[in-house]
């Protein structure tokens, strides 16, 4: 998913999406007024500004329950814009300071504008009628964008538009941006800014008062995968990463980084960015498992927010392609000898039936380190065997290797045996070589029958099963842990303990040998062997 990015202004600044994801801006104010703002025709804006009119203009102007109708109504007094300013529902009170009675009364303001198809409108409930000059001066400074266009100009963005200084004094702005993943969707991620807010206790000290409020059993379902200081390209925040495991036995995520901010800086805002995995899809529903692994979440999370930074007035987004090259793609070619271009899986060309690489045909390889020449090791005689001999061949020429996977870091062996799944039932309303439409996700757990042939992942974080393949019809195993040597007064050997879970649909696939899948399944992707009795695992 972050392997293609692009940029979104989001107010002053700017932050790195992947290139998929559904993405818009809400919750726009500045200096008080409201923003909201609209694709349409021009015929179709004047008539609803029309209707908006009258509807004011009938209000009764003495009337408690709605008091006031309109005061003013006017053309917008701005150039290039078309639109109208209103003016309306008077209202007046009075209160007491230092023992002698001060009226106050106030007014609401509106000024619809359109421009280029675009129409916006600024609206404050509690103004004064010198607000509708300020409305009217916000807007001068208006300027449309294109929605992937980033401002080269200072200013305050918004959905397709932009606010271009020099704007007004003022002392408040703020704007959301929400993001959706079309194939996940109980994850959602919102980034928010607000400028002017008064200061507030910071993240960590309020999930210490939460911690320190929560039950024994709350605390015991929620584990802390980071809790600390974090600064991203110069802004200092604070960050908290939870993984929670809800009443429901889901598993979920809930990520935060929080910047203060200061009251009296528009370029200092109170900053916020939470990610959220396992809602449910229905409103008001029970928590879902998460549909991304744990280093699928933390990767995405850490590409998004170390890319948050203050949008300079002249400077290209930082993820133009002209300005760095992205690295090599999946398929990429590297011979033995040369610097390791991409840090990830790499998968020898030479071997083949009867002959295999010493490590694994698959191999992780970091970036700069030099690609190595492969050592083949053909099948043993039994006269080898019965000698612990092994021959071994290097080629003559010298090795390729092909990028199949971007991981971020090596996978752990297994060195332990997993589970087995219970034998293949035959399913007599459907052909052996046809398997049901199951949609990828779908959640069965052990002890029930493997609805299609594929790769299931482990639904515990912290089980050694990682994802495994099963055949359609099969029973899902348990999950095995592994416990600490000593804990049961034994001082040799890995102990195990097995029990239920979950599995995921992660990949279709009718054999276990699929494109890199299949070298998994013979050698294991990092050279271990596979356990003796259960499938090859992928860590």
């Amino acid at each position: 998913m972050t392997e293609k990015m692009k940029t979104v202004c989001v107010g002053r600044y700017l932050i790195d999406v992947p290139n998929q994801a559904t993405v818009g801006l809400s919750r726009e104010m500045i200096s008080g007024f409201t923003i909201d703002a609209v694709q349409e025709p021009e015929a179709v804006f004047r008539e609803r500004v029309a209707e908006r009119e009258a509807m004011i203009g009938a209000r009764k102007t003495v009337d408690s329950a709605q008091p006031g109708g309109m005061v003013e109504a006017r053309d917008l007094r701005v150039p290039g814009l078309i639109g109208r300013t209103f003016i309306y529902g008077r209202d007046r009170t009075y209160g007491f300071e230092g023992g002698r009675r001060v009226d106050v009364d106030w007014v609401s303001v509106e000024s619809h504008a359109h421009l280029g198809g675009l129409s916006l409108t600024l609206s404050m409930k509690y103004a004064s009628e010198d607000d509708a000059k300020l409305a009217e001066t916000l807007l001068a400074q208006l300027r449309l964008r294109d929605e992937h266009e980033i401002p080269t100009v200072p200013g305050f963005c918004i959905e397709q538009a932009i606010f271009v200084e020099p704007l007004p004094s003022h002392s408040n702005e703020q704007v959301a941006m929400s993001l959706g993943l079309p194939d996940h969707p109980d994850l959602s991620l919102v980034f928010f800014s607000l400028a002017g807010g008064k200061p507030a206790p910071g993240l960590l000290a309020r999930t210490a008062e939460v911690d320190a409020a929560a039950t024994a059993d709350e605390l015991l379902r929620v584990s802390k995968l980071r809790e600390g200081k974090r600064s991203v390209n110069g802004i200092d925040g604070e960050e908290v990463l939870e993984r929670v495991r809800e009443l429901n036995f889901t598993t979920g995520y809930g990520f935060n980084w929080e910047v203060s901010g200061t009251d009296d800086n528009l370029l200092r805002p109170f900053l916020s960015l939470e990610l959220l995995t396992g809602n449910s899809e229905r409103p008001g529903g029970k928590p879902v498992d998460s549909s991304l692994h744990e280093d699928a979440v933390l990767a995405l999370w850490d590409t998004i927010s170390s890319s948050i930074r203050l949008r300079k007035a002249d400077a290209p987004p930082s993820n133009d392609p002209s300005s760095e090259p992205p690295g090599p793609k999946l398929g990429a070619l590297a011979t033995a000898g040369e610097i390791c271009p991409q840090s990830g899986w790499w998968k020898c060309r030479e071997g083949g039936p009867g002959v295999d690489v010493q490590g694994g045909s698959v191999q992780w390889i970091r970036k700069g380190d030099r690609m190595p020449q492969a050592l083949l090791l053909p099948r043993q005689t039994m006269w080898q065997k019965l000698r612990g001999l092994q021959p071994s061949i290097e080629p003559s020429q010298l090795t390729t290797w092909k990028l199949v996977d971007k991981r971020l870091r090596p996978r752990t062996p297994t060195l332990v045996a997993l589970a087995s799944p219970g034998p293949v039932m035959v399913i007599a309303d459907a052909p052996a070589d046809a398997g049901p439409a199951v949609a990828l996700g779908t959640n069965v757990r052990t002890g029930e029958v493997c609805p299609a042939s594929g790769w299931w992942r482990c639904g515990e974080a912290h089980a050694l099963d990682g994802t495994r393949w099963f055949p359609r019809g099969s029973t899902l195993p348990a999950a095995t842990f592994q416990i600490p040597a000593g804990m049961f007064g034994r001082s040799a050997g890995p102990e195990v303990i097995q029990r239920r879970s979950t599995w995921q649909l992660m990949r279709l696939a009718e054999a276990e040998g699929v494109a890199l899948l299949a070298d998994a399944g013979k050698e294991g992707l990092d050279g271990a062997a596979r356990p003796a009795d259960g499938p090859s695992t992928l860590a």
